[in-house]
């Protein structure tokens, strides 16, 4: 069956901090929550999450701060880099067209669902973003968070002052287009079917005269890191990112996690069932990894651990791991076994 498109939590950006200043944490709490997420992802922690419920936060966003250019002032504030890895890998191309073509490769370690893609048509090039989902199509604020760093990518290569040709996005006009016109510095065209930015080809050869600082170089190390941490592409690793994003709430049920993924609890429990897993099972799984992780690498108290999963105790977190593992929490922390299940 198709899974639903996923896509790094480092896209919000600024978003929450931006929430909690219009709003205060009320406001920050409402919004998550409208979209089925927990609060944690607003720490700025990357975790994979589906592709709709990032763009319903920002279209939430808009509506309870009365904000119609929300989207934008996001894109405003962020770097290309800020997307991760994948974007400095992107950015370090030795031409402007180096720099495209790496970022529209790049994408797919970020997330499913979404295309950069570059067209050259004549003496015009266009670098567009576009969506596959078409309940994702249109969705405005989203996608002028995403043309704002993109567009910064080519005044990087050229200069701060430079403006496209013209903007091309895949919404209907909206009441505050003059104030988008002014703001991107070039003609906006709407109904289009993507998202996309249009120059002249020759800037394309163009040598960079954009110098990554060393400590946002990628290495070979990074790509590598990069290739194993992929977006989600089966029901079982969907599933598992969505539990370990919701993983700190008391109730990281079954119903939460469907909705999330877009199908019926029955649904997902019989497409579990297809890969010999049941729900309890991923959840049992993805919560001792987790507690794994805090017992190895962190001096977190077993009890705040416990709390983390979403335990009511440690005494009934200790006996699920020691029930998982073979042995108990304080066990790992006194000496910690060469290889754990």
């Amino acid at each position: 069956m198709t899974v639903t498109a996923f896509t790094n939590s480092t896209g919000l950006g600024p978003l929450p901090r931006l929430l909690e200043a219009a709003g205060g944490s009320r406001m920050l709490t409402r919004v998550f929550q409208s979209e089925n997420l927990p609060l944690s992802l607003a720490s700025g922690e990357a975790n994979w999450i589906p592709l709709r419920s990032l763009l319903g936060l920002f279209e939430r966003s808009a509506a309870m701060l009365g904000d119609d250019l929300i989207g934008l002032r996001v894109g405003q504030a962020m770097q290309p880099e800020d997307f991760g890895l994948w974007a400095r890998y992107g950015m370090s191309g030795a031409t402007l067209r180096d720099k495209i073509l790496r970022s529209n490769r790049g994408l797919r370690f970020h997330q499913t669902g979404g295309e950069l893609a570059l067209d050259v048509r004549g003496e015009i090039a266009v670098w567009r973003y576009s969506m596959a989902d078409p309940a994702t199509y249109g969705r405005r604020h989203h996608a002028e968070h995403i043309l704002w760093p993109m567009l910064t990518a080519l005044r990087r290569h050229t200069s701060a002052k430079w403006d496209p040709i013209r903007i091309e996005c895949s919404y209907e006009r909206p009441p505050c287009w003059r104030q988008l016109e002014v703001a991107f510095g070039a003609p906006l065209v709407f109904g289009k079917a993507a998202n996309a930015i249009v120059f002249k080809r020759h800037l394309l050869e163009d040598a960079t005269t954009h110098v990554m600082p060393l400590e946002m170089q990628v290495t070979c190390g990074d790509i590598l890191r990069m290739a194993r941490r992929r977006p989600p592409t089966t029901i079982l690793e969907a599933t598992r990112a969505v539990v370990r994003t919701r993983i700190a709430e008391p109730l990281t049920d079954i119903e939460g996690t469907a909705r999330l993924l877009g199908m019926s609890p029955r649904t997902l429990q019989r497409n579990l069932g297809e890969e010999n897993f049941t729900f309890r099972e991923v959840l049992e799984q993805v919560r001792m990894e987790r507690a794994l992780e805090l017992l190895q690498d962190t001096t977190v108290s077993i009890t705040e651990i416990a709390f983390s999963l979403g335990y009511d105790d440690a005494t009934s977190f200790s006996r699920a791991f020691r029930r998982w593992a073979g042995y108990s929490p304080n066990h790992v922390r006194q000496a910690p076994p060469s290889s754990a299940k």
